[in-house]
Parts: structure tokens; C-alpha cells; sequence
């Protein structure tokens, strides 16, 4: 069901739990969604900015060529979504839940992953500059054909994330 900016305002006064809305090109800008739950929603082509979406939990949702600025996902949890093709630019997904999501093709800049569980995600053909990755659990998260640039794996199992030949960041 497609989801008005009015309706969307009223979703977020009243209720914790959204399934199955359509969200698709809508643009947000300073909106506190932090604490809710979202099943099966499409946020396409959307453009979040100054959004708060902390500690909300994220199942079967599709971001796909969304532009997110200086959006917060800390300490979400986030299944089985899509960003593939996602612009992200002075974002945090910190001390989240990002299992088996599909970053494929990102456009990332000056963002934090920091702290976060990424099991068995995929960063293939993102590109990445000034972007951390700082004590994460990488493993099964698959890194190829990215590009790179002041990105940060400190203090994570880089050993046990899958990078394309030559990638590799130790």
C-alpha cells in the first residue's frame, strides 16, 4: 500500500509496527522513527535526511538507489534487506544487527558500520571512502570488487570475510 507523507506522520505517532508499506520516492527530512519495526517495506528511490531510524528492526526491506544523509541506524536490526545501490554519505549503522543484507553497489562516504554484526553480508562493486569498519564481525561478508579508499578494518575478523583477489585488506 502506498504510503503518503500525512499517513506516513500518522504511522509514526501511533504505531511501532509497519508491514508491507510502500514507502517508494518518498523524501523525509528530521523524522524520529527510532524504536520501530518494519516487515516487507519498500523504501526505494527514497531520500532520508537528518532521519533517525535507531534501534528499529528491519526485515525483507528494500532501500534499492535510496540517498540517505546523516541518517542514524545505531543499534538496529536489520534481516535480510536490500541497499544495493544505496548513496550513504555521514551515516552510522554502529553497534547494529546487519545479517545477510545486500549492500551490492554502494555508494558510501564518511560512515560507520562500527561494532555491528555483518555475517553473511555482501559489499560487491561498492565504493567506499572514509568508512569504518572497526571491530565488526565480518564473517561470510564478501567484499569484491570494491573500491577503497580510507576505510578502516581495525580490531575486525577480516580473516574470516571473503575479498576478491588482491583485495584483501591485511
Amino acid at each position: 500500500k502506498d504510503v503518503s507523507q500525512d499517513a506516513l506522520r500518522e504511522l509514526i505517532a501511533t504505531g511501532t509496527d509497519v508491514q508491507s508499506a510502500d514507502f517508494g520516492g518518498i523524501s523525509l527530512d528530521g523524522v524520529d522513527l527510532s524504536g520501530k519495526s518494519f516487515t516487507g517495506c519498500n523504501f526505494s528511490h527514497a531520500t532520508l535526511t537528518d532521519v533517525k531510524l535507531d534501534k528499529c528492526r528491519f526485515r525483507m526491506c528494500f532501500f534499492d538507489f535510496a540517498t540517505l544523509t546523516r541518517c542514524s541506524f545505531v543499534g538496529s536490526d536489520i534481516q535480510f534487506s536490500c541497499f544495493a545501490g544505496v548513496r550513504v554519505d555521514d551515516s552510522s549503522f554502529e553497534n547494529s544487527d546487519l545479517l545477510h543484507d545486500n549492500f551490492n553497489g554502494i555508494l558510501a562516504s564518511r560512515t560507520s558500520f562500527g561494532d555491528s554484526d555483518l555475517y553473511n553480508s555482501r559489499f560487491v562493486m561498492a565504493s567506499l571512502k572514509d568508512v569504518s569498519f572497526r571491530n565488526c564481525n565480518l564473517k561470510k561478508t564478501m567484499y569484491y570488487q570494491t573500491t577503497r579508499e580510507n576505510v578502516t578494518f581495525k580490531s575486525s575478523n577480516t580473516r574470516e570475510a571473503i575479498f576478491g583477489a588482491g583485495e584483501n585488506p591485511e
